[in-house]
């Protein structure tokens, strides 16, 4: 049986959210000041941790979108607790569990057009999927670990590999 879009990518990102939940869990518990960490930046002009986890929920939910062929859902970016940016990330798994595998059906080669800033650039579904939304999701949620490991948050490897399902020690 032939692997689909689906397949590389909702049980994926379904997954890796719940490891997004798991590293946020933890700078929570390690943290003095929520605010403080909501905003810690790696370099002045990189945007903080809460837009990162914004931008994993968003990179998604505009998969499906534009892939998938779902309407689009849009959410403002105005988490300014951990709770909110749990919720945001718990109502992002909802969504992606209620997608059908059926919704990717025949679209590896339909046209995926995105309109950037400064630029519009056209993928094929497959090249949207393998050289922007997986590299873009993985993308901020790297950068989520390592804001959370530049404020001294005690998490390692296994905590980014294997997020909730993480053996306890």
């Amino acid at each position: 049986m032939p692997v689909s879009l689906y397949d590389v990518t909702i049980p994926v990102f379904i997954q890796q959210l719940k490891t997004l939940a798991h590293l946020l869990s933890a700078g929570s518990a390690h943290v003095a000041s929520e605010e403080a960490l909501l905003n810690t930046r790696l370099i002045e002009d990189m945007q903080p941790l809460s837009y990162q986890i914004q931008r994993v929920s968003d990179t998604a939910k505009g998969m499906v979108t534009r892939v998938g062929k779902k309407e689009n859902v849009v959410w403002e970016d105005n988490e300014t607790t951990m709770a909110q940016l749990h919720e945001r990330i718990n109502k992002t798994i909802a969504y992606l569990e209620k997608v059908e595998p059926t919704a990717f059906d025949g679209t590896e080669e339909e046209e995926v057009v995105v309109q950037f800033k400064t630029a519009k650039r056209t993928f094929t579904g497959v090249s949207y999927v393998n050289t922007f939304a997986i590299p873009n999701f993985y993308f901020h949620l790297c950068m989520t670990y390592a804001l959370l490991r530049k404020e001294g948050v005690p998490i390692g490897k296994a905590d980014y590999l294997l997020g909730p399902n993480k053996p306890k020690a």
